[in-house]
């Protein structure tokens, strides 16, 4: 245990660093509060969750829905997906400050998060506060579902909040990308007087 305080100490630093980034982005560009109890929500039942599942089980499996969900008990003790602790900080700091550079310009423009956005960040930022959570308390992260008959991988709440973040954000991507290119083709017609379809 004390091998892997240094990785998991780094790690942690990581995750503060990315959640705080985050925060940032919610703490200035959202519309209202209520991403507060969204995060409060996904760490709590994360963490609720986990209280409930003991080690001892993983060599039972308990089965839903025709063995396609299954609870088991699992200690992930890798960090980020596999990767060592180095990528794990280097990617972490890129992304930080790639959201730091956007973040100037979303100031400047003075942005507002549509609904959607505000929704994805707070799950994400409960997500990995939960994982955080489990990094500190424990050195590991407890996992404890399995989705599919033949899955190789175990995850908990706070894995889905993020995965269902990264999926909102995409969505928002491609709504938002989808909103510019229409409106480039929208405002050449308008500005030489075409008439507009009915």
């Amino acid at each position: 245990m004390e091998s892997t305080s240094p990785g998991v100490a780094q790690a942690a630093f990581a995750a503060v660093l990315f959640i705080g980034m985050l925060a940032l982005y919610l703490l200035r560009f959202a519309r209202s509060w209520r991403w507060v109890a969204v995060t409060l929500f996904v760490v709590i039942l994360d963490q609720a969750a986990k209280a409930l599942v003991r080690p001892g089980i993983e060599h039972e499996r308990i089965s839903f829905m025709g063995g396609w969900l299954r609870i088991t008990y699992a200690e992930n003790w890798e960090q980020g997906f596999g990767g060592n602790v180095t990528y794990i900080f280097a990617l972490t700091a890129i992304c930080v400050l790639a959201l730091y550079v956007l973040y100037e310009r979303l100031f400047r423009a003075r942005y507002r998060m549509s609904s959607i956005a505000e929704l994805a960040v707070a799950l994400m930022v409960g997500g990995y506060l939960g994982i955080l959570l489990d990094r500190v308390r424990l050195g590991f992260v407890i996992d404890f579902l399995e989705v599919g008959p033949a899955s190789t991988f175990v995850y908990n709440i706070a894995d889905l909040a993020v995965f269902l973040a990264l999926a909102l954000l995409v969505a928002r991507g491609v709504q938002f990308i989808r909103h510019r290119w229409q409106s480039s083709f929208r405002k050449p017609q308008e500005a030489i007087g075409w008439p507009k379809t009915q």
